[in-house]
Formats: C-alpha cells, sequence, structure tokens
C-alpha cells in the first residue's frame, strides 16, 4: 500500500512538473526561425508602432542573432539639433556652424551592409560589436565578450539623441521649412517591444551600449529597455561620450554654463510633457529628479543597485564641449576664431565635468573612465569607437585602457561587494601612436562627419 502510494505521488509530481514547465513553455516566445545568424537583418518598424525618423520616413533597427542568449543593445551616434539648420545638416555659418543632426533624411535600406563602405563602418564602429576576424586580430585590437552575443543596432535619424518626444515646425530665412519629429523616445520603445515579442525578450545578460548621442540614449533609456527585455542573470549599462552634466534646468549659467544647451532642449524635444523623457523616467524611478537630468546617474544606481553602469569620456572631448557651448554661452560666440573658441569650450567642460565626477564617485556601481586625449583623432571624442588605442591610464596603481573598463562592467560581481571600477588620468598627455592610420579610416569611411569647423560633429 505505501508503495502504491509513492508511486502515485511520484506519477502526479511529474504530471503536475510537465504541466507546469508547459505552462512556463507556452509563455515563451521563441525567437524568429526566419531571421539569420552572423547577419544584420533589416527590421522595418510599422507605423503603427508610433516610430520614424526625423523626416517622418520609417525608422528601421538591425538584428545579428549570434548563438548566444546574451544581447548587446547599441545605440547610434551623431549629433543632435534643434531648428531649422541644424536639423537639416546646413548649419555652416554663425554659432552654430558645424553642428547638426545625421541622417536628416532618414536612414536608408540595407543601412549596415548596402555597400562596401556601410560594411567597413558597421565592422570598425566600435570592437564591442565586430565579430572578431582576421584584420582585426593582426591590428591587435581585444577579444570583448559581446563579439560573441547577439547584437542589436539602433540608427540615429531624430536629431533628439534618442530621447525626444515632440513634433515642431521650424521656417528657414530662405522660406524653406521643415516638420521635425523628435521621436527617439518612441523608437527606443518600439524597438524594445519589437524584440520583446520576436522571442528576443528575456536575454540571460544584457548590456545597453552608445556612443555621442547613442550614449545620452543609452542613459536616457535605460530603465524602459531594461523593463521591456527583463534580462534574466545580469544588465549593464556603458555610455561612452554621452555628457549628461549635473546642470539644473534654470540654473545660473556663470556656474552652470551647459544650462542654456539643457534649457534649450528640454522644450525643443518635449522632454517634460506627458510622453517626454523627463516625464517617463520620473515615472520608472523616484529618484529620477525631473529638475535636473544629471540625476540620471544616481537614479538608475538606486533603482538598479545590483547593475553595473558604466560612462567613458576623454577630458579633452571637443565635439561634446562644442555642442554644449558654442551656440549657447555668450563669451564663447563672441570669441574672435575657432581656437578661441575652442579654448573656452573646454574649460568649461573640465568645470563641469569634474562636478560630474564628484556625482558619481558615491555610488558603488556607477565606474567612470576618463583618459586625457587620443592624439586629436576624432577631435577626442568617443573612447570605445574603431579601437580602444590610446585609452590608456598607467598611474596611481591603474594600469588600464578602456577595454579594462570595460570587462569590469560586464564581470557580473555584485557591486556591492565589487565597485565598478572609477579610473581617471591626470597625466595631461596624449600616448596615442595610430592617429595617422585611424585618421585615414575615417578620411575614406567618413565615420565622424566632414561638416563645420569641429569636423566630426556627428559623431
Amino acid at each position: 500500500m505505501l508503495a502504491s502510494k509513492l508511486i502515485k505521488g511520484v506519477l502526479l509530481g511529474g504530471v503536475l512538473s510537465l504541466a507546469t514547465m508547459n505552462a512556463g513553455a507556452s509563455d515563451t516566445v521563441l525567437p524568429d526561425s526566419s531571421i539569420p545568424y552572423y547577419a544584420w537583418y533589416e527590421v522595418v518598424l510599422p507605423e503603427s508602432s508610433g516610430a520614424s525618423c526625423g523626416n517622418g520616413t520609417p525608422m528601421r533597427f538591425y538584428i545579428n542573432r549570434a548563438q548566444s542568449n546574451d544581447m548587446l543593445y547599441m545605440m547610434e551616434p551623431g549629433g543632435a539639433c534643434w531648428d531649422y539648420s541644424t536639423c537639416t545638416e546646413t548649419a555652416d555659418a554663425g554659432p552654430e556652424a558645424g553642428l547638426g543632426a545625421y541622417n536628416p533624411d532618414g536612414v536608408p535600406h540595407n543601412y549596415m551592409n548596402g555597400t562596401t563602405s556601410q560594411s567597413l563602418k558597421s565592422s570598425l564602429l566600435s570592437p564591442l560589436m565586430i565579430r572578431m576576424d582576421l584584420a582585426h586580430v593582426v591590428v591587435g585590437e581585444p577579444k570583448v565578450e559581446t563579439q560573441d552575443w547577439t547584437q542589436v543596432f539602433v540608427p540615429y535619424c531624430t536629431g533628439d539623441i534618442h530621447m525626444g518626444s515632440a513634433v515642431r515646425s521650424y521656417t528657414a530665412p530662405d522660406g524653406a521649412w521643415r516638420v521635425q519629429h523628435y521621436n527617439g523616445l518612441k523608437n527606443a520603445q518600439a524597438v524594445g517591444q519589437w524584440l520583446a515579442t520576436h522571442g528576443f525578450g528575456r536575454p540571460n545578460r544584457l548590456l545597453v551600449y552608445g556612443t555621442s548621442a547613442g550614449g545620452y540614449g543609452a542613459l536616457a533609456n535605460y530603465a524602459t529597455l531594461r523593463n521591456t527585455l527583463q534580462p534574466q542573470s545580469h544588465s549593464s549599462l556603458l555610455n561612452d561620450a554621452g555628457t549628461v552634466f549635473n546642470t539644473p534646468f534654470g540654473a545660473d549659467p556663470a556656474a552652470y554654463p551647459s544650462v542654456g544647451l539643457y534649457d534649450k532642449v528640454k522644450d525643443e524635444w518635449g522632454m517634460t510633457g506627458p510622453d517626454g523623457m523627463v516625464t517617463i523616467n520620473s515615472r520608472l524611478s523616484p529618484y529620477f529628479d525631473p529638475k535636473n537630468m544629471g540625476s540620471a546617474y544616481a537614479a538608475l544606481s538606486k533603482t538598479y543597485p545590483h547593475d553595473r553602469f558604466g560612462y567613458t569620456t576623454y577630458q579633452r572631448d571637443e565635439v561634446i564641449a562644442a555642442y554644449h557651448y558654442r551656440a549657447f554661452v555668450p563669451s564663447v560666440v563672441a570669441a574672435p576664431d575657432d581656437a578661441t573658441k575652442d579654448a573656452l569650450s573646454s574649460a568649461m567642460f573640465a568645470q563641469e565635468l569634474d562636478r560630474l565626477k564628484q556625482t558619481l564617485n558615491p555610488l558603488p556601481n556607477f565606474g567612470y573612465f576618463m583618459p586625457w586625449a587620443r592624439g586629436g583623432f576624432m577631435h577626442n571624442h568617443q573612447v570605445t569607437v574603431v579601437s580602444f588605442a590610446g585609452s590608456g591610464i598607467h598611474e596611481n596603481g591603474i594600469d588600464a585602457d578602456v577595454g579594462t573598463f570595460v570587462a569590469d562592467l560586464l564581470n557580473q560581481k555584485d557591486p556591492a561587494d565589487t565597485p565598478v571600477m572609477k579610473a581617471y588620468r591626470t597625466d595631461q598627455s596624449s600616448d596615442f601612436t595610430f592617429s595617422t592610420f585611424l585618421s585615414w579610416i575615417d578620411s575614406v569611411l567618413n565615420l565622424t562627419g566632414e561638416a563645420g569647423p569641429i569636423s566630426g560633429h556627428r559623431a
């Protein structure tokens, strides 16, 4: 009798276990089998998703599927805009000269691999994204975990550093006009939802990554993407050169010279509207201060205490300095030449970067890596693009380059036990040795753009 009851119990338990497993399986969406492995697959988001580029054309993104349940989600760089000339890339004179936003006419079909140049550009964009091949081994690029992950690439075509939620109409002095769809926030939401409903949600590990405009987008959309994609084991953020200073809206410009830019885009991009970035992040985190975009660092740190967050920048980043000050600070606007404008902008950038460093210092799970410069390549803009070369910090007990920082960010250790690395170079010199070679690559592939006095404005 006892044996009979035991057998019945085992059988019943097995049936219940199978039922539970089947119920769980029915909730799991398998990846779309039509999406190939190890090739860029183009997804055109439908109009019903609310996604679009700045000129109203369809939004496209790309997925490069791997035999891995880990995901790299990368947001493209590309400048910023807030009026007719910057949104059409026609700002060629005055304070806005050289400033503008990439892809003003939308994202073309086969953006990642339609031409040889596009294929080379996608493979050289960042060591985090490439699939390692002989060419990269020969030049000594490092092996990075994310090279083996499923990769998602989100192009940039909205002019709002992936965080706008507004439609504006602009008119040029000659009467030309443009309706600008600042749709970056909706695009990020739509991409995340598409991935979740097509079997790419719930990855084992997730890295949300962006450079320049994409770095801002990664910071602004991290909470939304994390909640939508629901990583199962670990999640982290890498913001390269998306420098958001700790500057309250409406602050004193003498103490916070970046406030002119922030106040301008807050209004143009609809940040405080019902569906704006400030409003959404205030809902997602009780620690986000709607009066200060710079509160995002502490808000993410406290909301996701077991995640690992990282910010990287060269201290002499002339591109981000130009966007913050060239068109908005009277002393920079009035400066007689580009060299003086750059010198004034760099001094302000250093002042506000130090305040940002002090903001990050108390946060155990939000690290930073700040080398000095990269030999002038791309105006010392972006630390993780093209190559990790020139990013070394070898002083004060630190012997690392940005690849070391990326590995630290991805080590899956609880930051309560192993805080994220913080490294700042005090030696004000550049040890970059591949400047000529990489500048040639840039001239061929136009990775950084060519308009205006700060060539590279779109990066």
